[in-house]
């Protein structure tokens, strides 16, 4: 299969995240809106602002046009640009591909986290609600921000990953380079035969890996503890209790598709979820050598704006029962 095909299946997969996007997460924003919805106060804000953030997400991968490429010792992530722009306009650009991926992880950690306080610290949901509530989504801006800013200062393009560069987009993709650019995550060069470390990568990359282990840590932790409480009623009302737990199975979902073992295991998932980009990260540390197949990553990113909604779509049982009657 020639590597050119991908550039037809993400853009397929591309506009088809976008529609999907925009019709449940807009779903989802009606039905938090009615007076009968389940969700209120500060997590009906939280998700709301989540939709409103997926669905932006889906409009950049629409308009970046990702493609992940792995070459040689190099991970490449490039975005195919509509119209010219200055060299670093459109580098910017393309990192804020990789900082919106991940805003996605700090959401996700913040919608356990409030879920962890206000099933088992309720004295401490004040902290979510207000102005406070603004100060939680500037700190996640940050986060991701910060994440951007390592893509753009601490992984800078030189004259090999160029020559690379060139190699990929003309040969393996037919495409014109003035209107491609892109981010190159590399941790070695050669020097006369001998691997050398190069140190801003590799900080850059621990900041990437630090970033997804504190965002994972919460996810763990915070199920954990949310679900034991749960299941021991503690304080709890049978019907406040099925709600929580509606609204725990959705997250679970949201951040990997429920499996059997979903609600009492939630390292599965939540692993299943964290290891694909890992893995991508770790592609030019070991030479391993994917090529074009490292647009699965692309595919993903693509689709999940679109079906993450879905979970709480369906697993909230007056939302489901609302979808289902029309």
């Amino acid at each position: 299969m020639s590597d050119a095909v991908w550039i037809q299946v993400t853009n397929t997969t591309g506009t088809f995240g976008l529609a999907l996007s925009i019709s449940s997460n807009c779903t989802l924003l009606a039905l938090m809106m009615c007076k009968m919805s389940p969700v209120k106060g500060a997590y009906k804000n939280i998700l709301i602002f989540f939709c409103a953030f997926t669905m932006f997400y889906s409009f950049v991968e629409l308009f970046l046009r990702p493609i992940i490429h792995i070459y040689d010792d190099t991970l490449f992530v490039m975005q195919r640009k509509w119209f010219e722009m200055s060299p670093m306009v459109s580098h910017l650009t393309t990192t804020m591909y990789c900082g919106c991926y991940a805003m996605s992880f700090v959401m996700f950690a913040l919608q356990f986290l409030y879920r962890y306080v206000a099933t088992c610290k309720p004295l401490y949901t004040d902290l979510f609600q207000g102005v406070r509530f603004l100060f939680w989504i500037f700190g996640a801006f940050c986060v991701a921000l910060s994440w951007e800013a390592a893509a753009f200062f601490l992984f800078p393009q030189s004259p090999r990953t160029q020559k690379m560069f060139l190699h990929i987009v003309k040969n393996s993709y037919g495409l014109d380079p003035n209107f491609v650019d892109y981010v190159p995550y590399r941790y070695f060069e050669n020097d006369e035969g001998v691997r050398r470390i190069i140190m801003i990568n590799i900080v850059g990359i621990i900041q990437h890996v630090i970033i997804m282990a504190i965002s994972f840590g919460t996810l763990f932790y915070c199920a954990f503890k949310n679900y034991s409480t749960i299941s021991q009623h503690k304080g709890m009302s049978t019907k406040t209790k099925e709600l929580q737990m509606q609204l725990f199975r959705a997250l679970v979902v949201q951040v990997w598709i429920l499996s059997r073992y979903a609600v009492k295991i939630t390292t599965i998932p939540t692993i299943l979820m964290y290891i694909p980009l890992l893995f991508l990260y770790a592609c030019p540390l070991f030479n391993f050598q994917l090529g074009p197949l490292a647009n699965y990553q692309t595919i993903m990113g693509q689709l999940y704006p679109g079906v993450d909604p879905l979970a709480v779509l369906f697993l909230i049982t007056a939302y489901r029962k609302t979808l289902c009657s029309k």
